[in-house]
């Protein structure tokens, strides 16, 4: 059953990339849950932006780590704002880059009451150290999702803590779902943007997906009724 519905940077295809008015519109839209990607200044805040780079003319590529909060343009939403604009009632998931933007971001979650609805997707290289309540994930290549060692890559996640597995749309197969279902994980696809897509995503039966198009989630859940 498809439970999860993720709207892609905030739903793109409703309004701008990770901005507090997008996050909004897209829950009005029908999301239970955002997605993002995270970064931490260089006094220790957590602002969401897709690139991790800072634009401004005299700044131009910038690393957002090697700036100040303040430096940023404001439409660059702060984590904190995002909760606040937003309240915690959805599943927010989040991009993870290195270990220290997850311990900044879960410290955020945890000050509002939001830990249990945190999803941290880990890059390579990405230790969790300290979860509390959020749910570690792993975004899976072609390669081990669908090649021979499939089940022992899912088992180092599984021994790893990983709660969700996320992959591709079009790579997932019922066989593999069921197979991911076995180890007690979740499945999820990303980049599920046509409604033809979105509909086998739940006719697979993953148990989440990631789309810039609420609308289009929220009409094919609706048609199936999940």
């Amino acid at each position: 059953m498809t439970a999860y519905a993720f709207a892609h940077r905030g739903g793109r295809a409703h309004g701008r990339d990770n901005e507090i008015a997008t996050f909004v519109e897209a829950l009005r839209r029908g999301a239970t849950g955002l997605e993002t990607d995270a970064w931490v200044t260089n006094d220790d805040q957590v602002v969401l932006d897709h690139d991790g780079v800072h634009r401004a003319a005299a700044r131009r590529r910038t690393p957002i780590s090697q700036v100040r909060r303040s430096e940023l343009p404001a439409h660059v939403p702060t984590l904190d704002d995002l909760y606040a604009a937003c309240g915690t009632d959805f599943e927010l998931a989040i991009d993870i880059k290195n270990s220290n933007t997850a311990d900044a971001v879960l410290r955020v979650a945890e000050a509002h009451d939001a830990a249990g609805r945190l999803w941290l997707f880990a890059h390579t290289g990405v230790e969790f150290e300290h979860l509390g309540d959020a749910h570690a994930c792993k975004t899976f290549h072609a390669r081990n999702l669908l090649g021979p060692g499939r089940q022992r890559h899912l088992q180092v996640a599984k021994d790893a803590g990983i709660k969700a597995i996320n992959a591709r749309w079009m790579w997932w197969q019922r066989s593999i779902v069921e197979q991911v279902h076995s180890l007690d994980l979740l499945a999820f696809g990303y980049d599920a943007q046509r409604s033809s897509s979105i509909r086998r995503c739940i006719d697979v039966g993953l148990d989440g997906m990631f789309s810039d198009h609420v609308d289009r989630m929220h009409a094919e859940l609706a048609r199936t009724g999940r």
